[in-house]
């Protein structure tokens, strides 16, 4: 009921919107538009009341269908005027025949509205009075407040989300397991996991595959995801992509039996470790097979799967390893650990009957107690005993029906939620989505709720830390200032946020093998993989559609190679478009899509964006990848509503690849709502115009051969609002470039040649990420970078620097957190002082060939937790041995440790 109450303030929004923006189209039926108004004010009190009684109450579930359909049809009602208007405010008029056509027509429109106002008013008439006939017209007269809608005290919530996830009662596994990795026969094997969905599989398996002692005693690890929709030429590609054998371009000119041969040969000389995820099927094992090759030198493969004859297909003489469930005291402690996060004393005394009571029924899943866990880690005690009696499930067949443990946690979630949560079923199963993408399109359909004067985007970030808070969401990785960049649903809560969206017409989502309903009345569709060749089963779905997401490997094969036939014209409604793999160019009829937020094209070989794009007056987000450098028609001055703007590259190496050209000399500084423009050549748009862009937040410009950098640097004075930076130079930077009037900026990251850090740059105070590449420095450049007291995140990649010596002074980088040199190919010798780096967390080194050993201070560094060593000279091997070698010492405290050598 809570997602029809939402969809009831969707509409109310949009005809308050209307009735501002549209008033002189709206002349004579402003009272029409008003009433409809005011009647779903009354309904959106009444659903209030509704959502406490739904539960078991079918009529009260079947009368909030009919408002749900009475709000989507008025929804339809007015984006249809809408796009009317916007036609005829294109078209305009010069000329008396034309101003009396453009008169007619606006009669035409308003005299339309006004029929299906009063079709609309009937159906609610009828919905009002059907209370009455459904026996519930006391719904609405009780104000009382949904428990769902109260929270715990705040000291409950302070635990990071950034933490490890609660490893409890593996133990004994992880020992289990690590041995028969290390120990045991000298041929290729496979060790399986098996076990239920939502026992842990995962989570040990993590924790094996990050193991000091199994990541030294392997030459190479790779960690693939499989799920129920892998594709396989996509599994090869992301095995080849983790050993960086060959370029982007060459990687997609492969076929399936290419590329498993370029793995197998890679393999030959390694003892390695591959780790295949979530395997449903034989077929799924059969296909990937032949690319780990048998060389008798102790490499292993693991895999973890919910059928336990997958894993005997994939190796019949190695004995599957049967996760169990918790016992009583392991599902206890974990329940605990998530439901009083941060507290030593856990459970109030006076609480814990109950709650081991409750405990006891998730019968020791541990995805089972910590959803439920997060689900009273925000309930009153008194509360708790409500909890208590709605769980009720039961064993069925050898499996655990956890269906009503997750339900009730969906149930648990406040309005505003709900739809943010049941979106997350667009995306692939196993999926890493990027926190920035969601937040954007949580804000292009209209979920996310204006707070003052805070901007959407924070508030998004908020709703994805509840959401976590509550576990209905796992943090995958954090950005260098602390903000969540990317997170994962677990397949059983993926499994729930699509079910629940399909009762309520909110999101269909289309797989491989899955047919698609000609009753589909669904305002979003995800089309996932290959699930559907041809594109013309879209047609049988009305134009009521919303939203499109389709994540397919070939988005031109499913649709044709003219989509525009149909794809841009038959959804004049859509809010939403994301693609991949677009091959072809996007074709002026993108411009009719008035009501788009939301415009993504990734991994696309497009050249140009029509100019048409400039009709797309309410687009918020407009995200283009392309393997090509990309021309901007400078109608997106028009774009007003513009918020992020990212034309982006779609090759391996980001740096290097493609920028987005912006022709002729629009006014970009119209667009006063923009916060992001990246990967922009340097033009004459940017006279009188960059500086008068103040909102920005983020900006990543290619300067080319110097002939624009005057106007940049004098530019950026005034981009006060400036938190992220990235410059790229056609040749060097000159001698007078600076940073430190930037005082908001947190990233930045140059290429280009520097004189020298001290002498042609200065850098701002808050400065937390800093990234050099292609800086051609002389001189050891942490001298100078050590005396940022911000610093969290230090990235010296190819060419930044070209001496042999760097040192790391004693009480210096205190905040740095992450440290990469990459590609120092001068590199002999660092030295790292006692007292330095005392806060280091991960320090990745790629390509020095030249460095022969680790620094000795290293191993007074006792926060790391992370050591990456890739291609890296062959007398590393022997100083890293374990417990032998002549560097173990400096590293031997670090949890993980992940070794690739030269070959």
């Amino acid at each position: 009921m809570t997602t029809v109450e939402f969809v009831v303030k969707l509409l109310l929004q949009k005809l308050s919107d209307l009735l501002i923006q549209e008033a002189e189209f709206l002349s004579g039926v402003c009272d029409q538009v008003e009433w409809l108004q005011a009647e779903f004010r009354r309904m959106q009190c009444f659903l209030k009341d509704a959502d406490t009684k739904q539960e078991g109450d079918e009529r009260v579930k079947n009368w909030g269908r009919d408002v749900r359909d009475v709000a989507y049809d008025a929804e339809d009602v007015i984006d249809t005027f809408v796009f009317r208007t916007a036609i005829l405010k294109r078209r305009g008029f010069v000329g008396v025949v034309k101003r009396w056509a453009f008169i007619f027509n606006k009669l035409v429109a308003r005299h339309k509205l006004v029929s299906e106002i009063e079709r609309i008013r009937n159906k609610i008439r009828a919905i009002s009075e059907s209370r009455s006939t459904y026996g519930i017209e006391n719904i609405g007269q009780e104000a009382e407040m949904s428990s769902t809608r109260l929270r715990l005290q705040d000291w409950k919530l302070t635990s990071p989300l950034d933490q490890e996830p609660d490893f409890v009662g593996f133990e004994k596994d992880l020992e289990i397991l690590v041995a028969r990795l290390m120990k045991g026969e000298l041929c290729r094997c496979v060790i399986s996991v098996v076990g239920m969905g939502g026992l842990g599989k995962t989570t040990l398996m993590k924790k094996v595959y990050n193991d000091t002692r199994v990541k030294t005693h392997f030459h190479s690890s790779v960690w693939i995801s499989i799920s129920q929709e892998y594709g396989v030429r996509d599994l090869l590609q992301n095995i080849v992509n983790c050993y960086k054998v060959i370029s982007e371009e060459e990687l997609k000119k492969l076929n399936v039996i290419q590329l498993r041969h370029i793995i197998s040969e890679y393999l030959k000389e390694k003892k390695y470790l591959i780790v295949l995820d979530d395997v449903w099927t034989y077929e799924a094992w059969d296909v990937l097979k032949d690319a780990f090759p048998n060389m008798n030198n102790g490499s292993r493969v693991m895999l973890t799967t919910r059928n336990k004859d997958v894993a005997l297909h994939a190796d019949a003489r190695s004995q599957p390893h049967e996760l169990g469930f918790l016992n009583d005291e392991e599902s206890w402690e974990l329940f605990c650990k998530k439901t009083f996060p941060g507290h030593v004393n856990s459970c109030p005394q006076y609480l814990e009957k109950l709650g081991r009571e409750i405990v006891k029924k998730c019968h020791g899943l541990p995805l089972a107690i910590i959803v439920i866990g997060g689900l009273l880690s925000r309930k009153e005690p008194w509360e708790w005993e409500n909890v208590h009696k709605s769980i009720s499930w039961q064993f069925i067949e050898g499996e655990v029906k956890i269906s009503c443990i997750l339900s009730l946690s969906y149930k648990d979630l406040p309005y505003y939620l709900k739809p943010c949560f049941l979106y997350l079923g667009i995306f692939p199963e196993d999926y890493e989505f990027h926190a920035k993408k969601l937040i954007q399109l949580w804000a292009a359909e209209g979920f996310l709720q204006q707070r003052g004067d805070e901007m959407l985007e924070k508030v998004g970030e908020d709703y994805m830390k509840e959401l976590a808070q509550r576990n209905m969401i796992q943090l995958a990785k954090r950005s260098s200032s602390g903000r969540i960049k990317s997170c994962r649903i677990h397949d059983l809560l993926r499994d729930l946020s699509i079910s629940e969206a399909k009762e309520n017409m909110f999101l269909h989502v289309v797989h491989e093998n899955v047919g698609v309903s000609y009753t589909f009345r669904a305002r979003r569709l995800a089309i996932h993989h290959n699930a559907l060749r041809e594109y013309t089963f879209l047609k049988s779905f009305t134009p009521r559609l919303r939203s499109l997401l389709i994540y397919t490997h070939e988005v031109d094969e499913m649709l044709g190679r003219k989509p525009d036939k149909f794809l841009y014209t038959g959804f004049k409604f859509l809010r939403v478009l994301d693609l991949h793999n677009v091959k072809t160019e996007l074709p002026s009829e993108i411009g009719a899509l008035i009501h788009l937020r939301y415009l993504s094209c990734t991994k696309t070989w497009l050249k140009r964006l029509p100019s048409s794009i400039g009709n797309l007056r309410n687009l918020e987000t407009l995200i283009v990848t392309s393997f090509y450098n990309i021309q901007v028609p400078s109608t997106i001055e028009k774009m007003q509503q513009l918020k992020n703007l990212h034309v982006t590259s779609a090759g391996a190496d980001v740096f290097y690849v493609s920028w987005g050209v912006i022709e002729g000399h629009p006014r970009l500084d119209w667009i006063s709502n923009l916060h992001t423009l990246t990967r922009v050549k340097a033009g004459k748009w940017m006279e009188g115009c960059l500086g008068k862009l103040t909102n920005l937040r983020k900006l990543g410009i290619g300067l080319g051969e110097g002939e624009f950098d005057k106007v940049f640097f004098e530019s950026i004075v005034h981009l006060e609002c400036l938190q992220s930076l990235f410059v790229a130079a056609g040749s060097k930077f000159p001698a007078s470039a600076s940073f430190k009037s930037l005082f908001n900026l947190h990233k930045l990251h140059l290429q280009g040649e520097l004189e020298g850090l001290s002498e042609s740059c200065e850098f701002p105070e808050k400065l937390s990420k800093l990234t050099l590449r292609d800086s051609y420095l002389r001189r050891d450049p942490l001298a100078t970078l050590e005396k940022l007291k911000s610093l969290r995140i230090l990235r010296l990649l190819e060419y930044s620097y070209i001496g042999v010596e760097m040192a790391c002074s004693a009480q210096r980088f205190l905040q740095l957190k992450c440290l990469h040199l990459e590609r120092l190919y001068q590199l002999e010798e660092w030295r790292v002082e006692e007292g330095s780096l005392p806060s280091l967390l991960h320090l990745r080194i790629n390509y020095c060939e030249q460095l022969k050993k680790l620094p000795e201070g290293l191993q007074h560094a006792t926060t790391l937790k992370k050591l990456e060593l890739w291609n890296m000279h062959p007398l590393f091997k022997a100083r890293l041995q374990e417990k032998e070698g002549e560097d173990w010492k400096k590293i031997h405290h670090i949890p993980s440790i992940d070794i690739h050598y030269m070959e």
